[in-house]
């Protein structure tokens, strides 16, 4: 017999429920807009995905009031995150960057710190911990309703909206959700993305040495792990030889830990090949529990040629995996998936509210597939740069040629480091040069440096940071929409005047004052509208154009 189709009506349909999709459902909730949460998995992975949230990541995480849980997944308190490269973990070292411990980097926090200007430092945490605490915040939004162990069969585009016909994983159940809005967070083989012809642009795979193919991750269990290295603790382990390369990664600090390894031609996945890269990558026999494995593919950089379907107001729209798809040198998917979430939940919600503009969703993807772009372009640098090292013949010899084919080897590996995971610039200074939102003469547009960052506020920057007491950052002051900034020299009365008069508009905004010089210094005006995802709207020392202002930052103009 036939299952019957049960139909639902949303104002918002998001297909996936991973980082993107449970970011986008808490920035819809929390702001009491419709939605339904679409995902065939029953419950949060159990298997290693992505291993660490950017700086910036975590700020957004601090704004939904939840980066304490966030940092509280994962390595113990006083774990090393160091990250560490060997010819095998059990023989010689060849290079280390060493990294803060969890109760480091909240002590470092509340410090000035010139080079990472941040309240919120990046956290060493897996992805499979960090989906149930997003998770269980979704759930505390009465707006959003989970459809988990559902699978989206088709995604169809409608007039003025989408219908997505999905079906139980368990039993084949049907239901069909009409929505307003659908958002492809579905991953690389997007149903969202397959109904709207997008296709992805770039590179699908690239072979290398290592981080190039077809590879292996094996998530294992080892109490012995760290003592059979013999070395201090660390976050990564890299092997670097020429017979087996790895990069083994603590989930726990303990006895969790996952490895991923490159797999050779015409070799099958397989326990038995994995059990030998553990041994290999280790130099040595070790006890190990193998708890599974996953082939998956690096190599990757492809952005999808659009964001959204082609109607000036559009109805379909990607984030996530379903929008850009990395290599995962470098971290960048799991953190710009978040960044796609945040800046596509004010937006929608702001149209759904009835105060966003006509032209507010386009900006999604003048905002979004530049970054998308930067971002994959970083992760393949770092991809060539560690898959492409000439190893000699003698590295691993116990002889005078062995001991200098070494160090230089860890020279390079040293100052691969320091461009791979000391990246101010990635995490902080992403800026949104071409927004209609901003109206930003292009030239003015600061440098893009991976490797630096110089707080500004440049309309288009993300808002940069300072401390206004001992525990209570700038941020922290913000509205939930728009804020107004009345720095140092501003007419806070007239401000407040203009916000009400704004709000009485049915656009929300809140005029917020910061006294003394130091903010005014570093944000360059008076005035400073902060746009709801954090970055500068406008700045300016008169208020005479505030309503053009508004009008164009919300997508009306």
């Amino acid at each position: 017999m036939e299952a019957i189709s049960t139909r639902l009506r949303t104002r918002v349909a998001i297909a996936g429920g991973g980082p993107a999709g449970m970011v986008l459902a808490i920035e819809l909730g929390r702001r009491g807009v419709d939605c339904v949460l679409i995902d065939e998995d029953a419950a949060p992975p159990r298997f290693p995905k992505a291993n660490a949230t950017t700086a910036r990541s975590m700020e957004h995480f601090r704004r939904l009031g939840i980066s304490e849980r966030i940092r509280a997944q994962g390595l113990p308190s006083d774990f090393p995150q160091d990250i560490a490269y060997f010819t095998r973990y059990a023989g010689p070292e060849l290079a280390r960057l060493p990294g803060l411990t969890r109760e480091q980097a909240r002590n470092r926090r509340a410090a000035h710190d010139d080079r990472w200007p941040t309240p919120e430092p990046l956290h060493r945490g897996q992805q499979m911990l960090i989906e149930p605490v997003l998770l269980d915040e979704v759930k505390r939004h009465r707006s959003v309703t989970l459809k988990l162990g559902m699978r989206v069969e088709s995604v169809q585009r409608l007039a003025a909206g989408g219908l997505v016909h999905c079906e139980s994983a368990a039993n084949g159940q049907a239901l069909d959700i009409e929505a307003d809005y659908v958002v492809g967070c579905d991953g690389p083989r997007s149903k969202v993305r397959e109904a709207l012809g997008i296709r992805y642009e770039g590179l699908r795979e690239d072979d290398r040495d290592f981080m190039g193919g077809r590879m292996l991750t094996v998530y294992f269990r080892a109490p012995g792990f760290y003592a059979a290295t013999g070395k201090q603790r660390s976050w990564q382990y890299w092997a670097v030889n020429r017979e087996c390369r790895g990069l083994t990664i603590s989930i726990d600090g303990q006895d969790q830990i996952a490895c991923a390894l490159q797999l050779p031609p015409g070799v099958a996945p397989s326990r038995e090949f994995a059990a030998r890269g553990l041994v290999a990558t280790m130099g040595a026999p070790f006890d190990f529990e193998i708890i599974g494995i996953s082939e998956w593919t690096a190599g990757y950089m492809l952005v999808a040629e659009r964001f959204a379907d082609d109607a000036p107001q559009p109805h379909l729209l990607l984030a996530g995996d379903a929008a850009h798809l990395f290599t995962p040198t470098g971290g960048q998917g799991y953190n710009t998936a978040v960044d796609d979430a945040v800046n596509l939940g004010w937006k929608l919600a702001a149209v759904c509210q009835g105060w966003g503009g006509p032209n507010l969703l386009a900006s999604y993807q003048a905002e979004r597939q530049p970054i998308a772009r930067r971002n994959t372009r970083f992760s393949y640098a770092m991809a060539e740069s560690i898959g492409r090292l000439p190893l000699p013949e003698h590295l691993e010899h116990d002889s005078d040629a062995g001991r200098a084919a070494r160090a230089v080897l860890g020279e390079r590996l040293a100052e691969h480091a320091r461009r791979e995971f000391d990246i101010p610039g990635i995490h902080l200074g992403m800026f949104y040069a071409d927004s209609p939102l901003i109206g930003l003469d292009a030239s003015h547009a600061p440098a893009d440096d991976w490797y630096a960052y110089r707080p500004h506020a440049t309309p288009g920057a993300r808002a940069p940071h300072l401390w206004v007491d001992d525990d209570r950052a700038l941020f922290d002051c913000f509205g939930r929409e728009f804020t107004l900034l009345c720095l140092e020299g501003a007419d806070p009365q007239a401000a407040s005047t203009l916000a009400a008069r704004a709000r009485r508009a049915g656009i929300p905004l809140e005029a917020v004052p910061i006294a003394g010089s130091v903010a005014r210094e570093l944000y360059g005006a008076r005035h400073v509208l902060i746009r709801p995802d954090h970055h500068v709207g406008w700045r300016g020392d008169r208020l005479d154009d505030l309503e053009h202002v508004l009008a164009r930052a919300r997508g009306a103009r």
